[in-house]
């Protein structure tokens, strides 16, 4: 799991959750898309086979896209996308706007085992 800001805490949790499942997650803070640890985030993937990033921001031009791309190049594999779907931001309780938006710990533990079975199919 390749998380960014308060998303790593979420991908903690969901590493636990995942853990009781019988799953094992590795979790990565890739706190830069520019740059991007590209060593970091190959070696992860090839070892797993799959991964999911999870950011709060727009999935449009994010770190999601941006790993997508490097590992089109380098390494394909299935990789799941958490993020802002083409939404304008808006004002709230940061708890309600992760969930009205699909960037909760449930969301990545679903996007971890969807990557998964792409990765086994």
């Amino acid at each position: 799991i390749f998380a960014t800001g308060h998303m790593v805490w979420l991908a903690i949790e969901a590493e636990a959750i995942l853990a009781e499942q019988g799953i094992s997650a590795e979790i990565i803070n890739i706190h830069t898309i520019k740059p991007l640890d590209a060593e970091a985030i190959l070696k992860s993937v090839d070892k797993t086979g799959c991964a999911v990033s999870a950011e709060e921001h727009q999935i449009a031009g994010g770190l999601g896209e941006s790993i997508a791309s490097l590992l089109t190049r380098n390494s394909p594999k299935p990789l799941e996308i958490i993020g802002v779907d083409d939404s304008f931001g808006e004002s709230g309780k940061p708890v309600e706007l992760l969930a009205k938006y699909g960037l909760s710990v449930e969301n990545i533990v679903e996007s971890a085992k969807k990557a998964i079975a792409r990765k086994n199919a």
